[in-house]
C-alpha cells in the first residue's frame, strides 16, 4: 500500500513537470506574464518534492505539500484571473480524493473544507456583483486545458483503480480468513467429538471395576463384624463415589461441549425436582449436622425445561451448599420471579464460607476452585458451577450469584415458566 501511494504520488509530479513544460511555451506565446511566474514558481517546487522522495522515501509531507500548492493555485485561478470552470472543478475533486488517499480520513475532510469555502465565498461575491480583477480574466487556453484534463482524468482513474484494487485485495482477505475459520470450527468440533468418545470409553472401563469394587465394599459391609473393617469399608466406598462422581462430571462437560444441538424442552413441576435433589443430600446434611430448610411455591409451578439438565443444576448448586456450609443452615425457595416476569426462581441460600469478590469474575470457569494446591479446604474438580451454567444457558435460563466472604452465599435460579397453550 505505501509503495502503491510512493508510485502514485511520483507519477503525477512526473506528469504535472512534464505539463508545465507545455504550459511555459502557451504562457508565452499568449503573453500571460502572471501565470508564466506562478508556473514557474510550482515547476521548482515539484522538482525539488521529486528529489526529496528520491532521497527520503517519505511522502506524506510532500501529498500535503501538492494538495496545498493546488488548492492555492485554484484559489489564485479563481480570484486573481476570475477563471472558475469545469477544469478548476475536476482539479478540486482530483485534490480531494488524492487527500483522502494519501492522507487520510481526518486530513481529508479537513482538506475538502478548506477547498470547498473559498470556492463557495466566489461565488456569493460574484452574486453581489463584485469583481475582484478590473482587466479581462485569462481564461486557460485550449492545449493547457486538454493537458489538464487529460492529467485530472489520469488521477481520479488511478486512484479508483488503486481503491478498487484494495478492495478486492480485503475481500478475498477476508473470504480466506472465513473459510480459514470455518476449517478451524469444523477441526475443534471434531476434536471435542473425538475427546468425548475418548472420555466416554475411558469412563466406562473406569466405571465398570470400580462399581464391582463398590459393589464387593458392600458385601464385605454387610458380612463383617469388625468395627475397623466396617470404618475401611466405608473409605473405600467414600473414595469410589467420588471417582465416579468426577468421571461423571468430566464426562457431562465434554458431552456439552461437543453437542450443539438444543435440548429437548417440556413441563417439569419444580416442587418434587427440588424435593427429589434436598434427598440426596440428606445424608452429607446429617453428617454435618446442618439445618436445611425448603419453602415451596404454593402455586406449584412448572418449567419449560429438560428435567434431567434441570436436576443436574440444581444438586450442583445445592451440592456446593452442603459441601462449604460447616455450620448453620440452607435455605431452599421456589417461587414466581416478580421482577423477571415469566420466569421461575430456585433460591438457594447458605451460610457457608462464601466467596471472595476476586474469584466471583471466574467461578463458573472449568476447574476453577478459589482455594488450590495443599491450601484446599475442599474437595472437588471445580466442575460443579461451569456444569450449572453450561446446563442452564441451554435451558434458556440463568444463574446468579450473591456472596460474602465468610458469611455465605446466595444462587439463584431462573427458568422460563411452562405456560400451557390453549
Amino acid at each position: 500500500m505505501k509503495q502503491a501511494s510512493i508510485r502514485l504520488v511520483y507519477h503525477i509530479l512526473m506528469a504535472a513537470i512534464i505539463s508545465l513544460v507545455f504550459f511555459f511555451a502557451i504562457y508565452i506565446i499568449k503573453r500571460y506574464d502572471v501565470q508564466l511566474i506562478k508556473n514557474l514558481i510550482i515547476f521548482a517546487l515539484f522538482v525539488g518534492a521529486l528529489f526529496y522522495i528520491k532521497y527520503t522515501g517519505s511522502i506524506r509531507s510532500v501529498c500535503h505539500f501538492l494538495v496545498t500548492v493546488t488548492w492555492l493555485n485554484n484559489n489564485v485561478n479563481i480570484y486573481l484571473f476570475e477563471d472558475f470552470n469545469f477544469i478548476v472543478a475536476l482539479l478540486t475533486v482530483a485534490d480531494i480524493l488524492f487527500a483522502f488517499h494519501t492522507l487520510g480520513s481526518r486530513a481529508g475532510l479537513i482538506y475538502s473544507l478548506l477547498h470547498f469555502l473559498p470556492i463557495l465565498a466566489y461565488f456569493m461575491i460574484r452574486h453581489a456583483g463584485i469583481h475582484l480583477n478590473p482587466g479581462p480574466p485569462q481564461q486557460l487556453a485550449y492545449t493547457e486545458s486538454i493537458i489538464t484534463l487529460f492529467l485530472m482524468f489520469f488521477i481520479i482513474i488511478y486512484l479508483i483503480y488503486h481503491y478498487h484494487q484494495a478492495y478486492e485485495l480485503a475481500r478475498r482477505a477476508i473470504l480466506q480468513n472465513v473459510e480459514d475459520l470455518e476449517k478451524a470450527r469444523e477441526i475443534a468440533h471434531a476434536m471435542n467429538r473425538l475427546k468425548a468418545n475418548f472420555l466416554s470409553n475411558m469412563s466406562h472401563e473406569i466405571r465398570t471395576p470400580v462399581n464391582g469394587i463398590l459393589g464387593l465394599s458392600q458385601v464385605i459391609a454387610l458380612e463383617s463384624k469388625e468395627e475397623d473393617t466396617r470404618k475401611y469399608v466405608e473409605m473405600q466406598q467414600q473414595s469410589g463415589r467420588r471417582l465416579l462422581d468426577t468421571m461423571t462430571s468430566l464426562l457431562e462437560l465434554s458431552r456439552l461441549e461437543a453437542e450443539q444441538e438444543e435440548p429437548g424442552r417440556r413441563a417439569v413441576a419444580i416442587n418434587p425436582l427440588v424435593e427429589q435433589c434436598l434427598a440426596d443430600v440428606e445424608g452429607r446434611v446429617r453428617e454435618k449436622r446442618l439445618d436445611i430448610t425448603f419453602r415451596p411455591c404454593p402455586n406449584r409451578p412448572e418449567g419449560l425445561s429438560d428435567e434431567h439438565m434441570l436436576r443436574q443444576v440444581i444438586a450442583h448448586v445445592v451440592g456446593n451448599a452442603v459441601k462449604f456450609t460447616d455450620r448453620g443452615s440452607i435455605l431452599v425457595e421456589t417461587r414466581l420471579a416478580e421482577a423477571d416476569p415469566g420466569m421461575i426462581m430456585i433460591r438457594i441460600t447458605d451460610t457457608g464460607i462464601g466467596i471472595g469478590p476476586e474469584f466471583m469474575a471466574r467461578m463458573y470457569s472449568p476447574f476453577e476452585q478459589e482455594s488450590t494446591g495443599r491450601s484446599r479446604s475442599h474437595e472437588g474438580t471445580g466442575l460443579g458451577l461451569a456444569l450449572a451454567k453450561k446446563y442452564i444457558q441451554s435451558l434458556k435460563g440463568e444463574i446468579r450469584a450473591q456472596s460474602e466472604k465468610g458469611k455465605g452465599s446466595v444462587f439463584t435460579i431462573l427458568l422460563p415458566a411452562y405456560i400451557p397453550t390453549a
